[in-house]
């Protein structure tokens, strides 16, 4: 069985040594956890809110994280989001 997300939660800081900006924190069924910022998705309008925390906690299904709103990332979507934050290959 592959990897599933335990639980997710809001950091507005954990990516950000500034303080700003909005990320989740997740942590995997194998243990590993991993913060993203979500400033990239700003554009999209369900995640509007979401950035500006204005849409509550995030929940997760074990596959993907989502919101009241509707907005929801898939772990693949946060693995492709990593990867264009790290520029290269992320391994989790």
């Amino acid at each position: 069985m592959g990897k599933r997300i335990e639980s997710v939660w809001l950091d507005s800081a954990c990516c950000d040594g500034q303080g700003k900006g909005m990320a989740i924190s997740v942590e995997l069924s194998n243990g590993s956890y991993f913060c993203i910022g979500l400033d990239s998705k700003a554009d999209e309008p369900l995640f509007c809110d979401v950035v500006r925390g204005r849409c509550g906690s995030p929940e997760t299904d074990g596959e993907s994280a989502y919101w009241p709103n509707g907005a929801r990332l898939s772990l693949q979507d946060m693995v492709t989001i990593l990867q264009s934050e790290k520029k290269g290959e992320v391994l989790i």
